[in-house]
Formats: C-alpha cells, structure tokens, sequence
C-alpha cells in the first residue's frame, strides 16, 4: 500500500479549504465521519457538513505549511499525523490569523479501494 494512496482525501481536504468547495471537502468523508476540533464539542452528521461548509464558505485559507510525520495503515483502516501552519482570512474583510497545530486522520478503506477520513482531531501550538 502506498502512503499517497491513503493520503488522497488528505490532500482532496487541503484542496477543499483553500479553495472554499464544501462539496469536495465532504466527499473526502465517510458518513459517519466525527471531527473533535479543539475547544468545542464533537461534530457528526448534519452538525458536521454545517461546521465545515460555514468555515469553507466564511473564511479564506492559504496552507503556509502542512507536514505528513507518519501513515500507518492496518488492513482497511489508518492513521495519519500531521502538523500544520496556516492563514485564516475572513471573506468579509477583517485581519488574517496565522497559527499552527497538530492532527490526527483516521482513514478507512471504502469498498471501492479509495479511502475516505472517518476522523480527525487536532489542535494549535502555542505561540506566534
């Protein structure tokens, strides 16, 4: 198994948030795929696809980094961690925010062969 193979919907999310397309964002998603993003409650169907698409739709992203540290794959499932930094600019208009954390993606193996995240968690790093 090669790792760019699990890490297609990795990148098809990457894409997805800098190019504000929810719809591409949430074919990268299993169905029941759960986000515990950091400072507030898990996020599960409905709730989920309303959270990404708000942040897709309100915000402009542009990846000033995004480092794959390891990809394990066990049978139909895997993991990836990741670090990242990032500039987070409202649509609106206001100040861009740059900040950097670390994540995990839990990927499953769909019956196709693709793969598709099914979870993921992160958080920021402290400092500038």
């Amino acid at each position: 198994m090669k790792a760019v193979e699990v890490l297609t919907p990795v990148e098809q999310e990457k894409t997805a948030v800098a190019t504000g397309d929810a719809g591409r964002y949430f074919a990268a998603l299993t169905d029941d795929a759960v986000f515990l993003p950091p400072n507030t409650t898990a996020k599960t169907g409905a709730e989920l696809r309303s959270w990404l698409g708000a942040f897709v739709n309100d915000f402009r992203v542009d990846w000033l980094s995004f480092v794959s540290s390891e990809v394990e794959v066990f049978g139909d499932a895997a993991y990836h961690a990741y670090s990242y930094r990032w500039r987070v600019t409202p649509i609106t208009g206001g100040e861009a925010t740059v900040s950097s954390g670390k994540g995990v993606h839990i990927l499953r193996r769909q019956a196709d062969g693709s793969w598709k995240i099914a979870r993921e968690i992160w958080n920021s790093s402290p400092g500038p």
